[in-house]
């Protein structure tokens, strides 16, 4: 918190000091510009018009100079407001609070094995929590990231350069800072990647030679026109074939303008997002990949965008009526760009999709890195390779909750048809507890640090059914949709080439009566314990825990904990620490008194 303090006053200063050079320069500007017209004036007044002229010049160059460094300062003021903001963002997302207004809710599906339950997406989530991404591309990595677990190896590639990235704070912010110089990188690039890879016809090879003699031609009749050798029409003429050629190549035109005109604002950031890529430092396997795949052959990618971003742009020009009549007809300005651009297509096009992906992948590891760097005191899990379902948790709180503020828990699962379960009264932490395991294992399997002093979790498929609701669209009652997603678990647990399912079911079947509860709670029980899966449940039906084999010995597969409440002076107070066992007390009852429901008339 310190750090990010810090900083944000730093930048806040630095932002002030280039707005003062900004405001004085525009004064300077403008005094340069009056003064170079009064003195071209009273030049022209006096005759001198070679030194009016020169002077003209001189001004306009001057000018000119002041408008670029204009630019520089406003750059930088920009980029130091930027830097501010994001050291602003990292101290309210310590205390989760959320200022960027990305909840990556349109990542999110309802059919998920865990995205609903487990707050991955939303107002508070694990995707605001981590998300450090600017570009399209970026954004959607990180989501995959969070909703399939990665496997072992990769895991482990992403967890150290994560590692290596997380020290270098400046390097990372600035990845970010650069990113809000331009809101138009949240754009899909998918259209430019489409123009990108397309095999298109090649133009038509007199095209290339008409493109030079054509405004030559132009030019030369309006010459002529002027000094009345010629009639207009010869210069009406020669326009009239310019546009019949323009006309042949119209349809392209129009259809790779509508491909780049979206991203042609963005492109210029996206050369300087990957000059700063160009630059990471660090021996991962990640990191060395995104620099091989932006740096292959000695071909810069950054280079080669801001290329294409100056192609780019001057060939979009065309969409001002103005521009295209006046100076696009007759110099067959069309002609002209799709012939470069095509050039640049056929050399860099194939790689294009790679650098978008290389930009993606860091801005990812970024947000890992980010999220570790916030949070020193959370742990990188250690990821067993094996078939056999392993999960321990030390100390485990919620992720989202503010650090220091959520009390932490252990335990463990080791082995496969293995169920734990969770009693305890209401508002005593059973929900809470499962949400922390599995957000944390949600976290471990993307590659990020958990809110624990120790994790260890094996490749799982987590699956959730806790917050099931009944859907008026789809015509289910709450008990049909949670029937409905146990159905899921069962076929995912009964994949015999999966990975073993890690399940949390909260109040298991709690849409039905006590009698039908109970059995159907007890036979799924029995039934996963044939499979891969090992979970959790919570209930409040106690006899859950009591389940025995036909001998009478209690099953070996179920172990039971729970969670306590105490009524003190009329009062519920809760500790929210897992103890094994049954749970013994409950406070259903003295929450019904508290709202003024006479308990002791049951007894009538």
């Amino acid at each position: 918190m310190e750090a990010f303090n810090t900083r944000r006053q730093q930048f806040l200063q630095a932002e002030q000091a280039a707005q003062r050079q900004y405001n004085q320069l525009a004064l300077w500007r403008l005094v340069w510009f009056i003064g170079a017209v009064v003195a071209v004036w009273a030049l022209r007044a006096a005759d001198q018009t070679t030194a009016a002229w020169a002077v003209a010049g001189v001004g306009l160059l001057g000018f000119m100079g002041m408008l670029r460094r204009h630019m520089a300062i406003r750059r930088t003021r920009d980029l130091n407001r930027h830097l501010a903001f994001v050291n602003e963002d990292e101290l309210a997302r310590l205390e989760r609070r959320f200022l960027r207004p990305e909840t990556g809710d349109s990542f999110g599906s309802a059919t998920h094995p865990y995205v609903g339950d487990l707050d991955v997406f939303g107002k508070l989530s694990l995707f605001r929590l981590l998300n450090r991404t600017h570009t399209h591309e970026g954004t959607r990595r990180l989501a995959e990231w969070l909703l399939s677990p990665a496997t072992p190896q990769t895991i482990h590639f992403r967890q150290q350069a994560a590692h290596e990235l997380v020290p270098q704070l400046n390097w990372r912010q600035t990845f970010e800072g650069l990113a809000y110089l331009n809101e138009a990188v949240a754009r899909p690039v998918e259209p430019l990647r489409q123009w990108a890879t397309a095999e298109a016809p090649a133009l038509p090879a007199y095209l290339n030679i008409a493109r030079f003699l054509m405004p030559l031609l132009t030019a030369a009749l309006l010459g002529a026109w002027l000094s009345g050798w010629v009639s207009g029409w010869a210069v009406l003429g020669a326009i009239a074939v310019s546009g019949a050629l323009l006309n042949q190549v119209s349809e392209r035109a129009k259809q790779v303008s509508e491909q780049t005109a979206d991203i042609t604002a963005a492109l210029g950031t996206f050369r300087e997002l990957l000059a700063h890529a160009e630059q990471v430092t660090g021996k991962a396997e990640r990191l060395r990949l995104v620099r091989d795949a932006l740096t292959a052959d000695g071909q810069l990618a950054s280079a080669r965008v801001g290329q294409l971003s100056a192609l780019v742009q001057n060939f979009n020009f065309r969409r001002n009526p103005y521009f295209y009549l006046f100076v696009g007809l007759p110099v067959l300005w069309d002609v002209h760009y799709l012939i470069r651009l095509e050039r640049w297509r056929q050399q860099y096009g194939p790689r294009l999709d790679g650098w978008f992906k290389a930009l993606a992948e860091l801005e990812a590891l970024n947000s890992l890195a980010g999220f570790a760097y916030a949070h020193p005191t959370y742990v990188c899990p250690d990821i067993v390779e094996d078939n056999r379902l392993t999960l321990q948790a030390q100390q485990a709180a919620h992720p989202l909750l503010v650090p220091g503020k959520g009390v932490a828990n252990s335990l463990s699962v080791d082995g496969n048809g293995e169920t734990v379960l969770i009693t305890g009264s209401n508002m005593s932490g059973k929900s809470t507890f499962l949400r922390t395991l599995g957000a944390n294992g949600v976290l471990a399997l993307a590659g990020a640090v958990v809110s624990a002093e120790r994790f260890v979790i094996s490749p799982v498929r987590i699956f959730t059914s806790m917050r099931t609701q009944d859907s008026l669209e789809e015509s289910t009652s709450s008990f049909y949709a949670e029937l409905k997603r146990l159905q899921t678990l069962i076929r995912l647990a009964g994949q015999p080439d999966g990975l073993p399912v890690l399940y949390f079911l909260d109040e298991i079947l709690k849409g039905t009566n006590s009698a039908d509860r109970h059995r159907g709670a007890e036979a799924l029980i029995r039934q996963l314990h044939k499979t891969s899966a090992s979970g959790f449940v919570s209930t409040h039906d106690l006899e859950l825990g009591q389940l025995t084999h036909p001998d009478g010995t209690p099953l070996h597969f179920v172990r039971n904990f729970h969670f306590q409440s105490d009524i003190r002076d009329g009062k519920l107070l809760f500790d929210y620490q897992l103890r094994d066992g049954i749970c013994q007390s409950f406070n259903a009852s003295q929450l019904m008194r508290s709202i003024g429901i006479d308990m002791d008339l049951a007894n009538h």
